[in-house]
């Protein structure tokens, strides 16, 4: 795993707050010269090191925790993450072998859960468990490389974004058109929309501005968080009584050290995925936090691979 050095952490944080930001944009927010930014900042788009994407909001959502036929991990993994409404799809350790999330809508669930998902590949059995309520998703994770004062040049009047929502904003068309192109690549210039989605430059960004303003899709800038010197990931499972989840879950929304929060239906109550530099960190997340006494109890599933993250798929070797 390629680790990004200081100034490509800056423009890798510069973009997860506005993935749309000009290369100008992101040199006045950083005080750096543009030429050096646009440099720096295409080569990691271009490597793949960092990809700017968007996801479309979804009025269901579903994580999946497989157990696999022995040997059949990697397969289900893949099986998931190929999926066109998948957002992530990790290999774990612990009892359960593979986790995945699902962005689907209502009337899809029951065909999803009784005949899909019984016939993925390997998957001997699969416990679904609907999301409640966000509390906070990769899009609103920082990596922390960035001033105050270069937080607020960048994000300027933007309102913040509530996590909590689900929703399928009905498109037309040519809206559908122009959604694609943003979940393809969130960067991609007005013109290419335009020309993609056969409208002109001035109606592009109408709707591109029409999108996005009605959360029709989320725009995300995704880098591994081994790359940014957090090399361990882990998924914890929090059991906990119903007066509590709110608090906890807002707790946990304010948790710099949280990449992805969610109140769920089933044997677990939030779902918390968090990006740490060491296991004795991870320790002192589960013991320490504020909200640690408000558990019941918990459940931790180390990532060991991450096939697909934000709607993207990894190199099979990504881990």
């Amino acid at each position: 795993m390629d680790v990004l050095d200081a100034l490509e952490r800056r423009i890798a944080a510069a973009l997860q707050l506005n993935p749309r930001a000009s290369w100008r944009t992101v040199a006045q927010a950083l005080d750096e010269n543009e030429r050096t930014i646009a440099r720096h900042g295409t080569d990691l788009l271009a490597s793949g090191r960092i990809a700017a994407v968007g996801i479309r909001s979804r009025s269901a959502s579903l994580l999946v925790r497989a157990r696999c036929a022995p040997g059949s991990a990697p397969v289900t993994a893949e099986a998931l993450a190929t999926r066109a409404d998948s957002s992530f799809s990790y290999m774990v350790t612990g009892s359960t072998d593979v986790v995945a999330e699902i962005l689907t809508t209502r009337d899809r669930l029951a065909h999803l859960v009784s005949i899909e998902l019984a016939t993925t590949p390997g998957i001997a059995h699969a416990e679904t468990l609907p999301v409640l309520k966000y509390f906070r998703t990769i899009r609103s994770w920082r990596i922390g490389a960035l001033t105050r004062h270069e937080v607020e040049s960048l994000l300027g009047s933007r309102p913040v974004r509530d996590e909590g929502s689900l929703a399928d904003l009905a498109l037309s068309a040519q809206d559908q058109d122009i959604a694609d192109c943003l979940v393809a690549n969130a960067r991609m210039s007005y013109e290419e929309i335009a020309r993609r989605a056969g409208v002109s430059e001035t109606t592009a960004r109408r709707r591109v501005d029409w999108i996005l303003r009605n959360d029709g899709v989320q725009l995300r800038l995704l880098v591994e968080p081994a790359a940014v010197g957090l090399p361990l990931e882990a998924l914890v499972w929090l059991r906990i009584a119903p007066g509590k989840i709110d608090g906890i879950g807002e707790s946990l929304r304010r948790d710099s050290r949280v990449r992805y929060a969610a109140a769920l239906a089933g044997s677990s109550q939030i779902v918390v995925d968090v990006t740490l530099p060491t296991g004795e960190e991870l320790y002192r997340f589960v013991t320490e936090s504020e909200w640690a006494s408000g558990v019941d109890s918990f459940d931790i599933t180390m990532v060991v691979r991450a096939r697909k993250r934000g709607g993207r798929l990894n190199a099979p070797s990504v881990t």
